[in-house]
């Protein structure tokens, strides 16, 4: 199975660079990589994965709308649900909305402490 979806040709790899939580401070801080698979499903639907500093996600792209479905770096659920531009080329930009409410910021039990919601920007390149 692996090989037939490396051997296609709608499966492209995809880096990315990412800014995490960009409204808790003026300046786009620690940006994180991401690295990814993307294939095409049908028409303009898209589906994949990628890392990124400890984070997984399973995704499914359309034009201009994007969703989100895996956990964080201390396997906690997370989603994202969003908007892409393709900006130049194979260049897109996505911004999205990260919802962190079922995760546990201490991760001793009981959802008492969660992580706040977050918004981010990244820069793809699919090749």
């Amino acid at each position: 199975m692996l090989s037939s979806l490396l051997f296609t040709n709608n499966v492209s790899p995809v880096l990315g660079i990412r800014f995490n939580d960009i409204l808790s401070s003026n300046e786009l801080q620690n940006p994180t990589h991401s690295l990814g698979l993307k294939m095409q499903l049908e028409g303009d639907i898209y589906s994949g994965f990628d890392v990124s500093d400890g984070d997984f996600r399973i995704f499914v792209e359309r034009p201009n709308i994007i969703f989100g479905l895996g956990t964080n770096s201390l396997s906690q659920p997370q989603f994202t649900v969003g908007g892409t531009y393709k900006a130049f080329g194979n260049l897109g930009v996505h911004l999205e909305y990260v919802l962190n409410q079922l995760t546990d910021a201490d991760g001793a039990g009981p959802l008492d402490d969660p992580f706040e919601d977050q918004l981010r920007i990244s820069l793809n390149v699919q090749f």
